[in-house]
């Protein structure tokens, strides 16, 4: 009969061993870069506002490098045909909202040659210490359903 507290003894280290181990893997692999091989840092996003906005500028003359990289697969090269040669792109820096992950969304305004200006509401994240676009959202424009009114 004293083998059963010993079974005990032994059955309760195990459990707490494994325990142990569980929380060193998962504290240990929370720090780790996403699966694609992109690092996506984060930065003190709250006042990054200006410096979102001179990425988002960048669209009207090199669209594809501001491509983040898990959406390159998604884009495959069409950036400039989204933004096409001679459009204006005018970001609203008011309307910088951080998501408290190192990323965050702004407004844009691009105003094809065309004269055609559409409203987006552009989802940003850092790699390699660069704003990228990871998505955008149509808010304006054809293809897009009028908000219901109130």
């Amino acid at each position: 009969m004293k083998i059963r507290p010993k079974i005990a003894a032994w059955v309760g280290a195990v459990v707490l061993a494994g325990a142990v181990v569980a929380t060193v893997l998962v504290l240990g692999l929370s720090g780790r870069p996403p699966a694609s091989g992109s690092r996506v840092s984060a930065v003190p996003a709250a006042d990054q506002a200006p410096v979102v906005a001179a990425a988002l500028r960048r669209l009207a003359t090199d669209p594809q490098s501001v491509v983040a990289d898990q959406a390159r697969p998604f884009v495959a090269g069409r950036a400039g045909q989204a933004v096409p040669s001679g459009s204006r792109v005018a970001p609203d820096e008011r309307t910088w909202s951080p998501d408290g992950a190192g990323g965050g969304t702004m407004l844009l305004t691009i105003t094809t040659p065309d004269g055609t200006a559409r409203t987006y509401e552009a989802v940003m994240v850092t790699e390699a210490g660069q704003w990228k676009v990871l998505a955008t959202f149509a808010l304006d424009g054809p293809g897009v359903a009028p908000s219901p009114s109130r």
